[in-house]
């Protein structure tokens, strides 16, 4: 297992004919431990358990602020006519009841809270955005058992929304399952074609089962 996004790769098919196998038959290979096959994305990476920042983490608070904003705009309006009104400058309507002063009072409490809620709310939205934004990552992600299955049993896969990220020494292992999004350019398929192993795994695999390495 590397210990960091792998330097050297050979592709799948490099690697099925330096062990003279099909590429299938390396899918479905058996070692005393999985060999770690890799394919490359460019897009948003998250932690799976991340759903703040996942894809719709933000629709409840949303929601909330565009109801926010619409009851602030209707009731600064409201205010705005029963001000004129107490002036004597403006006739209600009549579906309109004049405020007490009481009233009055109260609401303009109510359209500071709000007002001070979507502020909130479009300030928490705005620092997400450029949150997600962090989360970039063009390189390596580590493809799922199911991905390889599929592989192995298709030809090839729908893209994966899941993967694992590689191993690095600040993150010994590379089962850190993350989501991806927005990957660029879109691709619907992953193909056998896409996927590479690192060096380092291939020279261990082949110290482990001596009869995989390739003739002298």
């Amino acid at each position: 297992m590397t210990l960091s996004a792998p330097q050297i790769t050979l592709t799948l098919a490099e690697l099925a004919a330096r062990w003279n196998m099909s590429t299938r038959e390396l899918l479905e290979l058996s070692l005393p431990e999985p060999l770690p096959v890799y394919f490359y994305f460019d897009g948003l990476v998250f932690d799976f358990g991340d759903k703040w920042l996942r894809a719709n983490g933000d629709v409840k608070d949303a929601q909330d602020l565009e109801a926010h904003q619409q009851h602030l705009s209707a009731l600064d309006i409201d205010l705005q006519r029963q001000t004129l009104h107490k002036q004597g400058l403006l006739k209600l309507s009549q579906w309109e009841e004049a405020m007490s002063d009481v009233e009055l009072q109260r609401q303009h409490a109510e359209a500071e809270r709000l007002r001070k809620e979507t502020t909130r709310l479009s300030t928490l939205l705005k620092e997400r955005s450029e949150e997600r934004q962090r989360h970039v990552r063009n390189g390596l992600l580590r493809a799922a058992p199911r991905t390889l299955h599929e592989l192995a049993r298709n030809g090839s896969a729908r893209f994966p929304q899941f993967a694992f990220l590689p191993a690095r020494p600040d993150q010994p292992s590379d089962r850190l399952l993350v989501a991806l999004e927005d990957g660029f350019p879109v691709q619907q398929l992953l193909t056998e074609a896409d996927l590479v192993v690192a060096m380092q795994d291939v020279t261990a695999a082949e110290a482990a089962r001596p009869g995989l390495a390739p003739a002298a």
